[in-house]
């Protein structure tokens, strides 16, 4: 399982994937992969290959809702940066993994934590205060989607 935190770390509320995945790691004993990516579309490929399941924390563009706003989806979820202007959407670049014989998760072993953006335009390392206080709750978000692990005993062989 990896949660890759996607965004700018240099763009106000942009950086809120990165900032939640370097939140998880502060707060230590996540039982998978934390990573950081600056770009979506086949860019994520690289992050997603080998995996049996993924989380993806975004920041998302949703004028109707308030900003901070922490929300759990499938690929379909509006996420700001999932897909890249430059090649083509996830589930499309997954696609083309596939049929490259990448081994990569099903699209429903693929999550997706956004979290609602005030600003993302702005040259700045730090959130909006809104977004800022959300980092907990999105962290929170990130732990429910990872599988629960089997509590049934293995038999011993005979």
């Amino acid at each position: 399982m990896v949660v890759i935190g996607l965004g700018s770390p240099f763009l106000t509320d942009d950086a809120v994937g990165p900032r939640v995945v370097r939140e998880l790691a502060r707060q230590g004993g996540f039982p998978g992969r934390l990573a950081e990516a600056h770009a979506g579309g086949l860019l994520l490929l690289e992050e997603l290959e080998g995996e049996e399941g993924a989380v993806i924390v975004d920041a998302v563009l949703d004028p109707g809702r308030p900003p901070g706003q922490v929300l759990v989806g499938g690929l379909g979820g509006a996420s700001h940066n999932a897909a890249c202007a430059h090649d083509c959407d996830l589930p499309q670049a997954l696609a083309m993994g596939r049929a490259l014989g990448m081994r990569l998760p099903a699209e429903a072993a693929i999550h997706v934590v956004g979290i609602v953006a005030g600003d993302v335009a702005t040259f700045s390392e730090r959130l909006t205060p809104a977004v800022e206080a959300a980092l907990g709750e999105a962290c929170a978000a990130v732990r429910a989607c990872l599988p629960v692990p089997s509590t049934t005993p293995i038999p011993e062989p005979s």
